[in-house]
């Protein structure tokens, strides 16, 4: 599965806003990432196509087995970078872990963990 740099920003703000909840809202992606509300609503439909999130009545979304197992992986890898990037660079938690998104969304597709048919079965 071909993945951007922006599907993999929007994969890996989903997953890190569900560690408080679940279901995330269109609303808190978009508050998050610092777009517009339509750009979420646009990107949620490119998302669900490649059966990595559900989008729930309301704007609430929430990941998929495939979408939950290729964002853990990659928030792993962002985790491990912003905690170096935090103090080398002098930045907050936060600012670290954006830096750290952004860097792991430019990463060749060889370093994203293969997903099998049956996790992008539905659930």
């Amino acid at each position: 599965m071909e993945l951007t740099n922006t599907n993999v920003r929007y994969l890996l703000t989903i997953y890190h806003l569900s560690r408080a909840r679940l279901e995330v809202s269109s609303k808190d992606i978009a508050c998050s990432l610092d777009v517009s509300r339509a750009s979420v609503t646009s990107m949620m439909g490119v998302l669900t196509d490649k059966q990595l999130v559900a989008k729930e009545r309301y704007g609430k979304v929430h990941l998929t087995r495939a979408g939950t197992r290729l964002a853990k992986a990659l928030s792993a890898q962002a985790d491990a970078l912003a905690r170096e990037l935090a103090p080398r660079m002098g930045l907050s938690g936060e600012e670290a872990w954006k830096a750290a998104c952004a860097a792991v969304s430019e990463l060749p597709h060889r370093c994203f963990p293969p997903l099998s048919a049956a996790e992008l079965l539905p659930a």
